[in-house]
């Protein structure tokens, strides 16, 4: 799979749940909400990251689906195959 810059950025930031505002201020090739946004999503719908729920206790549940008009209530973290595709890069 070939994958850009911007693509390659979000997905190095995600070993760990990162929140949406943090992908975004992090991202070195972009800090644009809209275009990470964008990114994000077809990160998701290619199973190459999974959307989070952080629960009371502080520990991150895994969502099957997720809001894409509101990215900011979900955590985000690299999938396998997601590690699989940077480490093949």
């Amino acid at each position: 799979m070939i994958m850009d810059k911007l693509e390659t950025a979000v997905l190095e930031l995600l070993l760990f749940p990162e929140p949406f505002s943090v992908i975004v201020e992090e991202c070195a090739e972009s800090n644009d909400a809209n275009i990470v946004g964008d990114v994000l999503k077809t990160l998701i719908h290619d199973e190459l990251v999974s959307p989070y729920e952080k629960l009371e206790d502080g520990s991150f549940k895994r969502h099957l689906g997720y809001d894409s008009d509101n990215m900011h209530a979900f955590y985000y973290r690299v999938t396998s195959k997601g590690t699989d595709v940077l480490s093949n890069g």
